[in-house]
């Protein structure tokens, strides 16, 4: 997995995470995220817009009340997720890990 600069940039600054952890996370993400296929509802409408307005995404995740673009595997941004979708996304990702 590799991560663009704008990728990194934007987890440090939406997540908090230091150097050392920014590829740990997006590997998690990668790995344990909400896939498209799995959202719901107004969750799976909100990735079809962010889909068609980031065309080279081909591979979104939503972790930690994030949504994490992915071109592949190259990490390209991380944006917030809108609150009122995150008791849905935390209620997915809790069934999806049970």
């Amino acid at each position: 997995m590799k991560l663009t600069k704008h990728g990194k940039d934007r987890l440090k600054k939406r997540l908090g995470a230091s150097k050392k952890n920014v590829e740990k996370i997006a590997q998690d993400a990668l790995q344990n995220g909400i896939t498209h296929s799995e959202a719901k509802g107004r969750l799976s409408k909100y990735l079809d817009k962010l889909f068609f307005q980031h065309q080279t995404a081909t591979n979104m995740r939503v972790y930690h009340e994030k949504v994490f673009i992915f071109r592949g595997e190259v990490l390209i941004t991380v944006l917030p997720l809108p609150h009122n979708l995150c008791d849905l996304a935390n209620k997915i990702h809790k069934s999806k890990m049970a």
